[in-house]
C-alpha cells in the first residue's frame, strides 16, 4: 500500500488536479430517458450536457473514437458541428448512427407507412428465422420470441435502409423488456431468480404468468409500436443539419477515417480498465440483431479494440507503456487477484491508450483539444490511477494537460474500501483535458 500510494502521489504531483463535483452528474448516463437518448437503454456513458461544456461555436469537426451510444455525436449535432464516431462494437455504431441519422420529410414519411403496415402483422403473417443460440427457449418465453420474429420479418422486408435501420433499433431496443432476462455487471441474469442471502430460482411457469400477460402478440406488438411512436415523435423534432458519420472500427484505424490535423476536438470516454466485456453485457442484442451469428463471432469481437478485459488478450505485450504502469502491474501481481492474467490486462491497456494518444494527436489541428472521461479502478489492494497516467502519458507524446478534474468518487464493495483505506480518494472518475502542443 505505500508503494502504490508513492506511485499515486508521484503522479499527481506535476499535473493540475482540480475537483470538479459539478461534473459529477454528467459523468453518467443520467440524460438516458431524454429525446434521442431513450431510444436505446444503456447504463454507460456520459450526457449530451457534459459534451456541451466542451464543444466551442468555432469547431468545425469533433471526433469520438469510442462513441457507444452517440452522446458526443448528438451533442455536436446540437451545435452545428460535424462529427465523426468510431466504435469496435457493431451494436453500438448501429444504435449511433440510427439516433443522429438525418430525418427529413419524405423519410418521416416513410417511416410513418411502415409504422402502418407493422400494424397490420398478425400471428399467421411469416415469421423470421430465429437466431442460432443455445439458450434461446431460456431467454423468450416461446411466444414472445414467435411474435418478435413476426415483427423481424416484416422489418427486414422494409425497402429503404434508414427506415429499415429505425424500425430495426426500436425492435432491438424493445428485447430486454420482453425477455426472461436483465443486463446486469458483465452479462445477463434471468429474473426468475431472485437475490437475497442467496439466489431463490422460482418454476419458470409460475414466474412467466405473472410478468407476462395472457396475450404474448399483443404485449410485444404493443411495446414495439409504442417505441416507435417515441422515437417518431423525437425524429420529427430534430432541427439540426450537422453531419455525423458513423463508423465501425477498431480505434486503432483512426488514420483510415481521418484526415491528419482535421480534427479540432477528440471527445471520448474510452473502455475502463476495469474488465468490463462490453460484448458480453450486450450479446442479447448482438445476437438477436445478427450481429454475432456463431459462437466464435462473439471470440473475434471480445478480442478487437483496447485490451480492457481478459478476454482481448491475445499475445504478450511488447508495445510501449510507461514504467510507472509496469510497477503497478508487479505491484498487482502480489495481491490476491481473481486471474493471473490482471496485470498483463493492465499492462495492455496503457499501451493501447497511449498508442490511441499519439493517433489523435495526428489527426487533431494545431491547439486542438481533446477531452477524456475515464475511470480509475482497483484489482487485489492495488489502485490503477487511470485518470493521471493518462494525463502523464499524453504529456509525454506532445500534448499539454490543461486539466485534470475529479468529477466523482466510485464506490466499491466493503472489502475493497478497507483494503484502500489510505488511497482511496483516487477511486474517482474524471475529466481529462488536453491541448495539441505545436
Amino acid at each position: 500500500m505505500i508503494e502504490n500510494e508513492r506511485i499515486l502521489r508521484g503522479l499527481e504531483s506535476g499535473l493540475p488536479v482540480v475537483a470538479r463535483p459539478d461534473l459529477g452528474p454528467y459523468v453518467r448516463p443520467s440524460d438516458a430517458g431524454s429525446p434521442f437518448q431513450r431510444w436505446f437503454s444503456y447504463r454507460e456513458g456520459y450526457t449530451v450536457s457534459l459534451c456541451s461544456q466542451y464543444i466551442r461555436s468555432s469547431d468545425s469537426l469533433i471526433l469520438d473514437p469510442f462513441c457507444g451510444f452517440g452522446s458526443t455525436l448528438l451533442a455536436a449535432q446540437r451545435a452545428g458541428v460535424a462529427s465523426v464516431g468510431m466504435d469496435v462494437s457493431p451494436l453500438a455504431a448501429f444504435v449511433a448512427r440510427v439516433k443522429t441519422h438525418k430525418y427529413n420529410a419524405a423519410a418521416l414519411r416513410d417511416i410513418k407507412a411502415s409504422i402502418s403496415r407493422l400494424r397490420r402483422v398478425t400471428v399467421e403473417s411469416t415469421p423470421a428465422e430465429a437466431p442460432v443460440i443455445r439458450i434461446l427457449p431460456k431467454l423468450f418465453h416461446p411466444k414472445i420470441l414467435e411474435a418478435l420474429l413476426l415483427f423481424r420479418a416484416a422489418i427486414d422486408r422494409t425497402a429503404e435502409a434508414a427506415t429499415r435501420d429505425f424500425l430495426m433499433l426500436a425492435w432491438v431496443a424493445i428485447l430486454e423488456d420482453v425477455s426472461n432476462v436483465f443486463r446486469e455487471g458483465n452479462g445477463v441474469k434471468y429474473r426468475n431468480r431472485m437475490r437475497g442471502n442467496e439466489y431463490s430460482v422460482r418454476p419458470y411457469d409460475e414466474w412467466e404468468s405473472e410478468r407476462f400477460p395472457r396475450d404474448k402478440f399483443d404485449y410485444v406488438r404493443t411495446a414495439l409500436l409504442t417505441h416507435l411512436k417515441m422515437m417518431l415523435e423525437d425524429a420529427s423534432s430534430a432541427s439540426t443539419h450537422a453531419s455525423a458519420r458513423v463508423v465501425h472500427d477498431d480505434v486503432r484505424n483512426i488514420a483510415a477515417h481521418v484526415r491528419p490535423q482535421s480534427v479540432d476536438l477528440a471527445l471520448f470516454s474510452p473502455p475502463y480498465c476495469n474488465c468490463f466485456n462490453y460484448i458480453k453485457a450486450y450479446k442479447l442484442e448482438l445476437w438477436m440483431a445478427g450481429f454475432i451469428r456463431q459462437y466464435p463471432d462473439i471470440r473475434s469481437l471480445t478480442k478487437r479494440g483496447i485490451r480492457s478485459r481478459i478476454e482481448s488478450l491475445l499475445d504478450p505485450v511488447t508495445e510501449p507503456y510507461p514504467q510507472s504502469v509496469e510497477t503497478l502491474a508487479q505491484l498487482m501481481a502480489r495481491g490476491p487477484l481473481w486471474s493471473p492474467q490482471l496485470p498483463d490486462v493492465v499492462r495492455g491497456y496503457f499501451a493501447d491508450i497511449q498508442a490511441t494518444l499519439v493517433s489523435l494527436r495526428r489527426v487533431l489541428k494545431k491547439n486542438g483539444r481533446c477531452v477524456i472521461v475515464v475511470g480509475n479502478s482497483a484489482y487485489g489492494g492495488t489502485l490503477i490511477p487511470s485518470d493521471l497516467l493518462i494525463a502523464s502519458m499524453a504529456e509525454s507524446v506532445g500534448f499539454d494537460v490543461s486539466e485534470v478534474a475529479v468529477a466523482r468518487h466510485l464506490t466499491t464493495s466493503s472489502q475493497q474500501r478497507r483494503g484502500l483505506a489510505p488511497i482511496g480518494q483516487y477511486m474517482r472518475e474524471s475529466v481529462i483535458t488536453l491541448q495539441r502542443g505545436r
